[in-house]
Order: structure tokens, then sequence, then C-alpha cells
């Protein structure tokens, strides 16, 4: 999937015209899979190039800092979610302040049909954008008309009697509802983070972890969970001025593990939260450095602060008796077929 952070660095090609999901997309969850989904059977039946316009921000934490919502998906997984749907193109664009004083009409007028020349806009029932929100639906109607594209609006989509949102699913996973979130999402609710070197306590105490630098902002509740682990390997390629190409491998086997989340108050208490896993039965390679993909079930426990390290080992091995137990009684999840995308 190719990959552009600028739209002045693209020359579209009158032989392969686009057709456009615009959103935030964040969660790619089902209500956004409305949107994207039909983008990239147009294509197919159309022969064009299926795309999405996108940011690299959240727009609402750009326009009020430190109160707009935190990332359910880094951009990298949206990445990776995009290009399993289909989809071939992908602009990553900066949302900054100059942008968001951009009129709608301008923005449909000058970037999306001048510049990248676009046949088709998808855009979701209750999207809004450019200077104030301007922008909706019944705009962009109006401007397909006028400028010559056509134009689909995506229908809501409901589960349990609701219209799915991001806010929704965030909710859910921080009340610790990962069933809830997943059928919001479509698929089983993970994150992606980086392996970061840690102080090597849980060697220590007989159980090494990995100690993990999220990718996205949105966590359960503190406290230990089970959970599946496996390496994902993905990269942006450079291929010129603001232009990349996407690649992604066959993901690692998926393991066992153990994960805790929160401030580890048995040592520090800084009221910094991390994450950090025990893979269980582990005989992979080392994965400091390395992406992975987690994926989390029902908590087994509330975080607690044990008298001394000796008492937290123990709970450790408990928590590693649950957890196999969890797995043994859901057996499914332990095969590949149960791969989230």
């Amino acid at each position: 999937m190719k990959v552009w952070t600028s739209l002045r660095a693209y020359r579209p090609d009158a032989s392969k015209p686009l057709i456009l999901a615009l959103g935030n997309f964040d969660g790619v969850h089902r209500g956004h899979l409305a949107i994207l989904n039909p983008v990239a059977e147009h294509a197919r039946r159309l022969r064009r190039i299926p795309a999405v316009l996108t940011f690299a921000e959240h727009p609402q934490r750009v326009l009020h800092p430190g109160i707009g919502p935190g990332l359910l998906t880094s951009p990298q997984h949206r990445l990776l979610i995009f290009s399993k749907i289909g989809i071939e193109m992908c602009f990553l664009l900066p949302f900054t302040q100059e942008f968001a004083q951009t009129r709608p009409e301008e923005f449909v007028r000058e970037a999306l049909v001048n510049r990248l020349q676009v046949k088709e806009i998808h855009l979701g029932y209750n999207a809004h954008f450019g200077f104030n929100r301007e922008g909706n639906v019944a705009l962009m109607k109006a401007l397909s008309g006028r400028l010559g594209f056509q134009f689909y609006e995506a229908q809501p989509v409901s589960v349990d009697s609701q219209f799915i949102s991001s806010t929704l699913i965030r909710k859910a996973i921080m009340e610790g509802d990962f069933e809830r979130a997943a059928r919001f999402l479509g698929r089983p609710f993970s994150i992606f983070a980086s392996v970061v070197r840690g102080k090597g306590r849980g060697k220590t105490l007989g159980f090494p972890s990995a100690n993990l630098r999220p990718h996205s902002e949105i966590f359960p509740p503190r406290g230990v969970y089970p959970v599946q682990v496996r390496e994902n390997r993905f990269h942006l390629k450079p291929l010129g001025p603001e232009e990349f190409e996407f690649q992604s491998e066959i993901p690692g086997p998926w393991w066992q593990g153990v994960l805790n989340f929160g401030v580890r108050p048995t040592f520090e208490d800084s009221g910094l939260e991390v994450p950090e896993v025990h893979i269980l039965d582990y005989s992979g390679g080392d994965l400091l450095g390395k992406t992975v993909e987690v994926v989390l079930y029902p908590r087994l426990r509330e975080e607690i602060s044990f008298v001394d390290s000796q008492a937290l080992a123990e709970a450790i091995r408990q928590d590693i008796v649950l957890a196999r137990r969890f797995f043994n009684g859901n057996k499914s999840l332990q095969s590949e077929k149960t791969s989230i995308y």
C-alpha cells in the first residue's frame, strides 16, 4: 500500500482515478468498514484505486489540546488494517491548526477534486470536516453535482441497539468490557506496542517479562489480564519525498501470556502506568525492540501492592494458573484461525 504524507507530493494518473474514503477512522470499527469496504469493492469493479484520506493525529486533540480523545489505534495499526481490507493508497496527513481553518468547499474543490482528481468520495452519515466542522453529508451531496464526482453516504451500523462509535468503544475498553468492544470493532480488541528495556525485576522473580511501550492511548482498568501475544512485522519504506510503501510480513505465532497493567506499587508506584507481559512457555527469539500485538481478555484480578517480592512471586504463580485455566476453557483462542485480520 502506498502512503503519502502530503497531497502536494502526489501526482494523479488519469488512467487510474481514485475512489476515496474520507475520515479519521480511529479504531477502524464496523461503522468505518461500512465506508471502507464499498470503496474497495467499487475500485475492484471499476478498476480504479481504492484510497483513504485520514490524519495522523486525532483532529480534536489538535483543536482542543489536553481535552480531545486518546487514540484507539495508532497510525501504523490503522495502515495495517487498511491494507488487509484492500486499500491500495493512504493519504496520512498531519492535522494542524492551519489546516483546520480550511473551508470545507475549498478543501473538496482544491484538495480532493483538483489535486487528487478523485472520481468518487465515501463519507460517514454523521461526519463533519473543514472550518468549524461546517462540512457534512449535505454539503458533499451538493458539491458532487457541481464539481463532478460521485458521492456515497455510509449508513450507521448498530450493535446492541446502539450506533457504533469510537466513543462507545473507548468507554467499553476503559471499563474492561472487551467482549462489547469486540462486537463494535468486528474483531478482538488489541494493542500494538514496542518492547522496551525494563529493570529486569520479572526475571529476578522467576517470571521474565517484556516491558511494553503502547502505540495507542486507551487502556483498561489496572490489573492482571490473560493475553495472546505475537510479533507483528511491518514498516514504511521511503520511496521519495513524503511517499512511502507500507509493507507487512506474516505475523509470528500467537503465544499465551499474563499482562500486568498498572504502576507496580510493590516496587515504586511512580504513578506511571506501565504494561508488562510474561509469555507462557516462550521459546521464540529476543523481542527487545520488536513490535508486538496484544489481545486482552477479561481481567483476572485488580493490581495489588504486596508486602514483599516473595508474596508478589506467589501471586504471579497464581495468575499463571488462572490464565492457563482460562485458555484451556477457551480452546478456540489457541487456533491460528483466530487471526484477527
